[in-house]
């Protein structure tokens, strides 16, 4: 199955719903593929669905092994960090994705995170942003009961104890929907990419003419915190900053 088989398969799908393809069937005959050691065919089945709309965590951990298998590091990498966001407690792929790292070239320094900071962040990735979504109604609806509560309760000790429930329900709720927020916004700004050029020169400003800073190699994890037509300016986890052109990375 080549590029050009893949793409009539893509138009049948979208134009003649009848033939429509069954996602898994194709993801069971990209993992025969897999097992086949045929990794290329099996990436390209994987990409297939996952352009198809059928994108889960299962699917890109999938892609990024035979990504792996085939020595492509960058795109594993890339892969494997686009599974752990939308599975962030997975350890089967964050042990691959140790892997893959341990290829990378560019050993980086990380600046140490306040513990705040992280633990806020690591426990926003606990559940999706739906999950938190409905908790956050769900405390909403508890606060609304206690609050009737207390305002129609003839017993003194039923208007305390609802007194203080449903200040606490309505900050259960509050916290709640600000990491469904904070749990959506991982997913759609896209902040971080990974490089796929073999060596990148970052610049000091958005333009050939800049003064060489660093140079990254394929793998590299970056943050992306500003563009400038067909450049961007990425930041490292040393915190240093530079210029690089948008075609050198791809973002998770």
């Amino acid at each position: 199955m080549n590029q050009r088989i893949l793409l009539i398969i893509i138009i049948i799908n979208l134009f003649c719903p009848v033939f429509a393809f069954n996602p898994d069937s194709l993801v069971q005959a990209g993992n025969r593929y897999y097992v086949s050691n045929d990794y290329q065919k099996a990436a390209d089945i994987y990409q297939l669905v996952i352009d198809s709309g059928f994108a889960a965590p299962e699917l890109y951990f999938n892609l990024g092994n035979s990504y792996y298998r085939m020595n492509n590091y960058a795109l594993a990498i890339l892969n494997y960090e686009r599974a752990l966001l939308l599975a962030p407690a997975n350890k089967d792929i964050k042990f691959n994705l140790e892997l893959a790292n341990a290829h990378v070239v560019d050993k980086i320094d990380i600046i140490p995170e306040f513990f705040l900071k992280r633990w806020l962040r690591d426990l926003t990735k606990i559940a999706t942003s739906n999950t938190w979504a409905i908790l956050s109604m769900s405390a909403f609806i508890l606060f609304l009961i206690l609050l009737m509560t207390y305002l129609f309760s003839a017993k003194r000790l039923m208007k305390q104890l609802s007194f203080y429930t449903f200040i606490i329900s309505f900050m259960i709720s509050v916290i709640c929907f600000v990491f469904s927020a904070q749990r959506r916004k991982m997913l759609t700004e896209r902040q971080h990419a990974i490089i796929l050029a073999p060596s990148v020169t970052a610049k000091s400003s958005p333009d050939e003419y800049g003064t060489n800073l660093f140079i990254l190699h394929e793998g590299t994890k970056v943050e992306v915190v500003d563009s400038v037509d067909l450049w961007n300016e990425i930041r490292i986890s040393n915190g240093n900053k530079g210029w690089i052109q948008k075609s050198a990375f791809e973002r998770i």
